[in-house]
């Protein structure tokens, strides 16, 4: 680990120091700084030698006519100049940067030297024009004395110009500025030399410019082409965003600005672009990187977004001095950029360690092209254009985009081939495992037939019903494996048609009777408006009732209400069969992959059992053996139509066939749905069955004795919610597999409310994968499918023993802390009887009417599990409060603040503990007097009532307040208050809510709910 840290940053130190070498190279090679001497605005260069390739930087003492435009007042011999130095703004002379003025420079060269010369002035804030010689030769903007009639703009010009026949060269600038707060005038160096070194020295940095930007722009095109057509990594979308962003500023606001030169933009619009420009880039960055998995990092990211938006959007209404101000803000998003790019490429390394040194080499790159303009702009210096930095970084960020795709492509393709490889495995497994099945299942079919034609005439009503469901259930189950079997049958060879003619009316109402039950359970109707009259089809029997027997199970399965039609029509040689439901609907994403094998048709009903999902994909397959075609066509929501053809029989053919048979229908079931439990026993258990399978609340209840339970069953878990609320229950028992809310959501609602021993729950589940999930949602205990009957009983004998022996245990605590009250409290008591018999008789016989309600009141057990009526409840509290008053004289004192306390119902013996608790570590623990403040409130709005006990006794640690109410405190006092806020969270879902500071007292209150309003 240290030697690849070591090496690291061994490679960071030659990356860095190759990269400023190079640069240096280059500003050598191309760009040589002569700095002559220029005092008091005046330039001799009548000695100086041109050396080829050679240009001088023009800094130095110039003359500065501060608010004045000498080529307009004329002004030259009347006017004594100051001298300012450049590159400089104004701000020192004008004492603001907002003005205006003129700069003066008088060159002198050798008056034979007849060649062109050329002037570089990149930038003049924020307007100025150009004088040579009294010839004006370039502007920029508008000059003016006043803001109104100014106008700002800024663009890199070249001059050229010769001396005067006395080798003269009078250069005059006159500048400026009313927007732009930073300053004003000449803050760069301005570059002269012949004319063939200038150009050749701009056109440099315009070919540099073009190259880069060309390189940008390709990989704005070429990675926004392959986030369109690839997996659209939002990665690749930010790096297109990134690379386009440098490619305008690069053209717009770099260099020689060349974009601009065919599209000048306002001063201000150009300044909002530029701004907004580095915060697309700032976030584009961040995006391209993998900063989600910073720590702490995906929390401030939503702020970093949406204050780069809202920054952005507010820069387009303020004035340039005010978003001049805003430059700390850019710069502290520019300072998160940084560290979370840097934080991300290091987390990268370990991630992708190929490519961990081409992406720090970029990183190094795009980072050493920034410090170095900002070192060499902070001196005012203007550089030919440096192309090789961003040149770097783009290259080395591309080569590993590239790599991460190719290393994406082939991991996709060992992928595929060892899906493919796993999906064959799959299909020959369940292929295996369907004829394994069948064999035990055909003799659970063929001894239930015998069975129930052999005791037909002996067994009751309700055994038949019952095998006539084990029956339908065994036959589905048989249509399932038949369905495997069959996929692996169409995917490995073509199975041959025994084509004749056959009638679809018959065929359509054996199919109806033997889907009967399953419509009769849902209330759904099929009906059959093909006529006997109907003309026959040419196709195989057999395949024909498979494809029937899969579209009306699938619209079986997903209509709840309305009924499901078979109707059929003529279409030239063809019958077109449709199979049409009021069912839920299928979206239209949905419809196009329907057909697919193992494709569910509502994959958001992820906990509903729907068979394999194979019945549309095989019927598809065997109409298209037949020469047909099958599509759907339904909306979310409304109706479903599939509709399939069949090649009608010649007329010849149709005359011969006779009339086919039909299978014998199943018995029809029993439509009644289930009866209310056998209440002859109050004391029997009380078991809700869940479960969203109608087959299967049958069987259910078939095996769950009602004479030694009382068993209820439900078909949805919104029910099961809903039960719960009116009645106290023993155990649960749900499937896990539901629409909507599943098994295990069901247990987290239940256990909300009632821990593991006050509700048992016993879940149904489909196999050993779903345990885990059954024991961390809060299960007591689970059992497997297919269910034993005997392991039923069991677990449920089990859990409700549990229950019951639990009840017990807290019906002991209570009896406990209704009996503490016997050794010290009675003792107190009975010598504050005896004092009083001396002192005062009537007090003291009012004081033993308060004991004796107290004690009546304290041992009514058969109440704990009930609600009183809040007036009953605080007659208790009065009466302790009555004795403790009468030991402690003043040092107690109670308030009492009291609303309306009619229709107010709460838990036995659920406040009286609370006041015993304040009075006893409230008051008493504090040495000296104290307050217990008794307060109801009423909410209608809400239809609550708030109910408070507060002392301003010692307090306690709020670690302690947890404590007492897990029941993780040694404290006897504890376990009253656990014992009020258990019975609280059962009674109305939420329990004791307790707020103290130490030495300030403590409050305890909580919420009761009030009779509905009508």
């Amino acid at each position: 680990m240290k030697r690849d840290t070591i090496r690291s940053g061994i490679f960071v130190i030659l990356c860095i120091i190759s990269l400023s070498v190079l640069r240096l190279i280059w500003a050598g090679l191309f760009q040589e700084n002569i700095t002559p001497d220029i005092q008091e605005g005046k330039l001799d260069l009548s000695s100086w030698e041109v050396e080829e390739g050679q240009s001088m930087l023009l800094d130095g003492e110039w003359e500065f006519y501060p608010s004045h435009f000498l080529m307009q007042d004329d002004v030259f011999s009347a006017e004594v100049p100051e001298t300012i130095q450049v590159p400089h703004g104004w701000k020192n002379n004008l004492g603001s940067p907002f003005g205006y003025g003129t700069y003066r420079l008088q060159v002198r060269v050798q008056p034979e030297d007849d060649r062109n010369f050329k002037l570089y002035i990149p930038n003049i804030r924020t307007s100025s024009e150009i004088y040579v010689n009294g010839q004006i030769v370039a502007e920029t903007g508008r000059l003016a004395e006043t803001e109104a009639a100014y106008v700002a703009d800024i663009m890199p010009k070249t001059v050229t110009f010769s001396a005067d026949e006395n080798g003269n060269i009078d250069l005059v600038i006159q500048a400026a500025n009313f927007i732009d707060s930073r300053d004003g005038g000449i803050y760069l160096s301005l570059r002269f030399g012949t004319d063939e070194t200038i150009t050749r020295e701009v056109q440099l940095t315009n070919y540099s410019q073009v190259v880069i930007a060309a390189i940008l722009f390709m990989h704005t095109v070429y990675t926004l082409i392959i986030y369109f057509i690839g997996g659209r990594d939002r990665k690749v979308l930010s790096f297109s965003l990134l690379a386009f962003s440098l490619f305008s500023g690069f053209l717009f606001y770099t260099g020689e600005k060349l974009l601009q030169q065919f599209f000048n933009l306002n001063y201000e619009l150009e300044f909002w672009m530029i701004h907004t420009v580095y915060l697309i880039i700032f976030y584009a960055l961040v995006q391209c990187t993998d900063h989600q998995k910073l720590p702490y990092w995906n929390k401030i990211f939503p702020f970093f977004q949406w204050g780069m938006a809202v920054l952005a959007v507010v820069t387009i209404f303020l004035p340039m001095p005010q978003i001049l101000a805003l430059r700390p803000i850019y710069n502290i998003f520019a300072f998160f950029t940084v560290v979370v790019t840097s934080t991300s490429i290091i987390l990268m390394f370990k991630n992708n360690p190929k490519a961990k040194n081409l992406m720090l080499l970029g990183f190094i790159a795009i980072s050493n092209h920034g410090i170095w303009n900002y070192i060499w702009s902070g001196k005012s210096i203007y550089l030919t254009f440096y192309p090789f930095d961003m040149l770097m970084a783009v290259t080395c960020y591309t080569i590993v985009w590239f790599q991460r795709y190719f290393q994406k492509h082939k991991e996709t393709k060992d992928l595929a081939e060892r899906l493919k490889k796993v999906n064959e495995e799959k299909d020959q497994f369940l292929a295996n495992t369907s004829h394994e099945f069948r064999n035990p299942l055909n003799s659970i079919l063929l001894l239930s037939k015998a069975v129930r034609d052999r005791e037909e005439t002996n067994l009751s009503k309700q055994s038949m019903t019952e095998l006539n469901t084990v029956l339908n259930v065994g036959q589905q189950m048989n249509l399932l494996l038949a369905d495997l079997l069959e996929t692996r049958n169409l995917q490995v060879n073509k199975p041959s048609l025994n084509r004749q003619v056959i009638a679809l009316n018959p065929i359509i109402t054996g199919i109806i009777d033997a889907l009967r039950f399953s419509s009769d359970l849902k209330n759904v109707p099929i009906v059959n408006l093909i006529s006997k009259d109907f003309p026959p089809v040419y196709a195989d029997e057999n395949r024909v009732k498979q494809i029937l027997f899969n579209l009306i199970g699938n619209a079986i399965k997903f209509t709840h209400q309305g009924s499901i039609t078979v109707s059929a029509s003529i279409k030239e040689y063809d019958a077109e069969i449709q199979v049409t439901d009021t069912g839920i609907g299928i979206s239209e994403e949905i419809q196009k992959r329907i057909f697919q094998p193992y494709e569910q048709g509502h994959p958001e009903n992820k906990m509903s059992e729907g068979g394999f999902g194979l019945g549309l994909n095989i019927a598809k397959q065997l109409v298209e053996l037949h020469g047909g075609k099958i599509q759907v066509s339904s909306k979310k929501g409304e109706k479903t139509t599939f509709t399939f053809t069949l090649a009608l029989a010649r007329k010849e053919a149709a005359a011969l066939a006779f009339e086919s048979t039909v299978e014998k229908p199943v018995p029809k079931e029993d439509k009644k749905q289930t009866v209310q439990p056998n209440k002859k026993n109050a004391q029997m258990p009380s078991v809700l069955v869940v479960d969203d399978n109608p087959s299967s609340l049958l069987a259910l209840k078939a095996i769950i004795p009602d004479d030694a339970y009382q068993p209820v069953f439900v078909s949805c878990a919104k029910q099961a919610v809903e039960k719960m609320k009116k009645r106290e229950w023993d155990l649960v028992i749900s499937d896990v597999m539901m629409p909507e809310i599943s098994g295990y959501e069901l247990t987290r609602i239940i256990r909300e409310r009632f821990s593991l021993t006050e509700l048992p729950v016993l879940l149904l589940t489909g196999g050993t994968t779903d345990i885990q999930a059954a024991f961390l949602a809060g299960a007591n205990d689970y059992i497997t499918k297919p269910v034993e009957p005997v392991e039923l009983k069991a677990r449920m004998d089990s859990l409700v023993t549990l229950k019951r022996v639990a009840e017990k245990q807290v019906q002991m605590e209570t009896s406990w802390l209704q009996a503490q009250i016997q050794p010290h409290f009675l003792f107190n008591t009975l010598n504050s009887i005896m004092a009083l018999s001396e002192l005062d008789v009537e007090g003291m016989r009012r004081l033993l009417n308060e004991l004796s309600n107290l004690l009546r009141s304290k041992f009514q057990f058969q109440h704990m599990k009930e609600l009183v009526p809040l007036k009953e409840e605080l007659n208790i509290v009065r009466s302790y409060l009555y004795i403790e008053q009468v030991r402690f004289g003043e040092a107690l004192q109670v308030k009492w603040d009291l609303e309306d306390e009619e229709e107010i119902y709460v838990p036995f013996l659920s406040i009286q503990p609370l006041v015993e608790n304040a009075v006893q570590h409230g008051i008493r623990n504090k040495q000296g007097k104290g307050t217990v403040t008794i307060r109801c409130i009423k909410n209608i709005s809400r239809n609550k009532a708030t109910i408070t006990v507060e002392d301003d006794g010692a307090g306690i640690e709020e670690a302690e307040m947890q404590t007492i109410l897990n029941r993780e405190s040694d404290s006897k006092s504890s376990v009253g208050i656990f014992n009020v806020d258990k019975r609280l969270h059962q009674h109305f879902g939420k329990g004791l809510q307790i707020v103290s500071l130490r030495e300030q007292g403590l409050k305890v209150f909580f919420e009761v709910d009030l009779p509905p309003t009508e």
